[in-house]
């Protein structure tokens, strides 16, 4: 859709009442300039706090912000859209505010109470094992602490380690009692005179003492007990406080994923609007408005401020070109592609968003990738399954979901129709009981064997490398189209248009060659007709070789010739033939590679054939009994095989189409008053 790039004044004092209507105008694309504004940047503030604390909620309570696909085909939804009214920010922000201030509040003070639980029972759960390990030994230490006459320890170590204690400590009395898990206690009893060496070896060997918090009683099970409860009060505060939590995710997920939404709109706005220019008491706004909206956003803002329209323009080698007073500028990109072609956008953003002075190819990808699906996938009966399938994924599905569920369901009536026009469902002829067109008889049956039919598998890669030739037409044909539109017709003449008439007449040589049974002396000389155009094969061959000579020519001399009559830049003669040599060389790879490239089409329904007939065998040798096997092993082929013919056909638009022409450097025109799933923010009386 065409933009028009507008400038509008205002003193700084009433920019927050522009930024109001330009929000209530919607189609605004700002594109401002400069240092932002500092009433702005305050507001931009202030709306980031709360946001920044309902994000960290958010994040603290795990609440998902979108259901995944599976669950929304099974019903599941996040939330509902919430809108939000106001008369002016400041009244939108206080609103947002005094509802998501006590929230928040109320939350944090709940996760920060949790957050102090958690790490209570993380310190408290080593010293409750500990305790747990030497409950049983009903050892008091008080009493082992009031020993004068001896070093006495009491530690818990591994069973391996009291061997290697015993050794290093031949002066002390090692005692054991074994406990749970590999652990001992180890009682450690020397004469006082030792007590500072045998406590370095202890130290040195890593064992350390085992001791009772004070607060504690210091008998082992009395201290167990006591803070086995302590520890079991603290795990019940913790479920409190995580049952209040849960319940607030379960009641209030939706509000605070809408209040978040609201916030994050508001400061996406403010955020791009705030470049306002360099001037101190005035802001300048730019932005960028659909052309059919330009006279009512004069209508709207002219009478109260200066507004300037103009038609953005590009530069072409330095030359600006465009109406009067057009601006310099790289646009953003507003696609306006209506119904089913809508939904293979997301095929064309799969290489990039158009520029805006770039062609759109998503008619182009609508038309063609239908059709290469419905051939490598063309069976009546998977087709209807897969559209309707697609239409239960529409009423369920949601945002860019519901886009996709709309392209699943054009694929699946294109592999409808290929289907009826070779009269195949599931595998089956059904020739018999759907009068159908029967245009290939690909399998055909010899003594009860049914086997592929080779003159019909021939003519279906005859037609598939004819479609694959009218794709790579249509790619060259938007490559001269762009370099034309770009201002580089010198270009589009002196080598884009030679490489489209030179693979035009390579397939007229190539039918020729095949018309004279692939003997190349007989190109210019045989009666016979050529294949498909039925015109004599020595007539199809020298125009075939005239023309692709004539093509080479322009290819090798085109820029010379144009730069000696003045047209474009002067170039040497070995330069110029030099390049022109190796375009002509490049173009022959490409030419037979990208061509041969489409027979993929014709292999790939061949496959799904072949694979339709191993499995309706079963079908053959069992009759109803092999239901079952017929059902699972046709939702197989509708998934892996369904989803291999999808790659496919990406693949062939995005190396043998979108290389001839498509950059998908632009990026897209973003309302300013946006909305998300969760809110929509209105602004203004409306």
């Amino acid at each position: 859709m065409k933009l028009n790039q507008v400038t509008l004044i205002t003193p700084r004092s009433e920019l927050g009442s522009v930024m109001e209507e330009l929000y209530e105008f919607g189609f605004f694309h700002p594109a401002g300039e400069g240092e932002r504004d500092p009433v702005l940047r305050e507001l931009e503030r202030r709306v980031d706090k709360n946001l920044v604390a309902l994000e960290l909620v958010i994040q603290e309570l795990n609440i998902r912000a979108e259901a995944g696909v599976l669950e929304q085909l099974a019903g599941r939804r996040i939330a509902e859209q919430r809108e939000f009214t106001a008369d002016d920010i400041n009244e939108l922000l206080d609103r947002l505010d005094s509802e998501a201030g006590p929230l928040i509040n109320e939350l944090n003070n709940l996760l920060e109470t949790r957050r102090r639980l958690r790490e209570g029972l993380n310190s408290m759960y080593p010293i409750l094992e500990g305790l747990k390990l030497v409950s049983g030994l009903n050892i008091d230490l008080n009493t082992l602490g009031r020993i004068r006459r001896f070093y006495v320890l009491l530690a818990v170590v591994q069973q391996r380690e009291v061997a290697e204690l015993r050794r290093s400590l031949t002066e002390a009395v090692v005692v054991e009692h074994p406990l749970q898990r590999g652990y001992s206690a180890t009682l450690i009893i020397a004469n006082i005179r030792d007590a500072d060496r045998v406590d370095r070896i202890v130290k040195g060997l890593g064992v350390r003492p085992f001791d009772i918090p004070r607060d504690l009683p210091q008998n082992t099970s009395e201290a167990f007990k006591v803070f086995s409860g302590r520890v079991a009060e603290a795990e019940n505060k913790l479920r409190e406080v995580e049952d209040r939590l849960n319940t607030y995710t379960m009641r209030e997920a939706s509000k605070l994923l809408a209040l978040r939404d609201a916030y994050k709109v508001l400061k996406e706005a403010v955020h791009r609007l705030a470049p306002t220019g360099m001037l101190k008491r005035f802001a300048v706004v730019k932005g960028y408005i659909p052309e059919n909206l330009t006279e009512e956003f004069i209508r709207r803002f002219g009478s109260k401020y200066p507004v300037y329209s103009s038609h953005p323009r590009q530069l072409h080698h330095g030359h600006e070109h465009g109406g009067e007073g057009g601006e310099t500028s790289k646009p953003p990109t507003l696609l306006s592609n209506k119904g089913i072609v809508k939904a293979f956008e997301n095929i064309t953003k799969v290489q990039g968003i158009p520029g805006y002075f770039e062609i759109d190819p998503t008619p182009f990808v609508a038309f063609f990738f239908a059709i290469f699906y419905g051939i490598m996938f063309a069976d009546l009966g998977q087709g209807i399954i897969i559209f309707l399938f697609s239409l239960f994924m529409l009423k369920r599905t949601t945002g860019n979901l519901r886009l996709w569920a709309m392209l699943l369901a054009v694929l699946g009536v294109s592999s409808s129709i290929g289907g009826f026009m070779i009269g195949e469902a599931f595998g089956f002829k059904i020739g018999k009981t759907i009068p159908t067109p029967g245009i290939l008889e690909l399998v055909e049956v010899h003594n009860g064997t049914k086997q592929f039919n080779i003159a019909e598998v021939q003519k279906l890669l005859i037609f598939t490398i004819l479609m694959g030739a009218l794709h790579i037409v249509v790619g060259y044909v938007l490559s001269i189209v762009k370099l034309v539109k770009n201002g580089e017709a010198l270009e589009a003449f002196t080598s884009k248009i030679p490489t489209l008439t030179m693979y035009l007449f390579g397939i007229l040589f190539a039918l020729a060659f095949f018309g004279a049974g692939g003997r190349m002396e007989n190109i210019m000389t045989e009666d016979a007709p050529a294949p498909l155009i039925g015109l004599p094969t020595s007539l199809v061959g020298t125009v075939g070789i005239a023309g692709a000579i004539a093509s080479i020519f322009a290819l090798l001399f085109g820029k010379l010739a144009a730069g000696f009559a003045g047209l474009g830049p002067k170039v040497g003669f070995v330069s110029a033939i030099g390049q022109g040599l190796l375009e002509v060389l490049e173009n022959i790879i490409h030419f037979l590679s990208n061509t041969i490239s489409y027979a993929r089409l014709a292999i790939l329904l061949i496959v799904h054939i072949a694979l339709l007939l191993l499995l309706n065998t079963a079908w053959e040798a069992l009759g109803i009994v092999s239901l079952p096997i017929l059902v699972v092993g046709n939702v197989g082929i509708i998934l892996l095989e369904g989803m291999l013919v999808f790659i496919q056909a990406l693949r062939l638009h995005l190396y043998e189409f979108f290389t001839k022409f498509y950059d998908g450097v632009g990026y897209e025109f973003r309302r300013i008053a946006e909305e998300t799933p969760f809110a929509r923010v209105i602004i203004g009386r409306r």
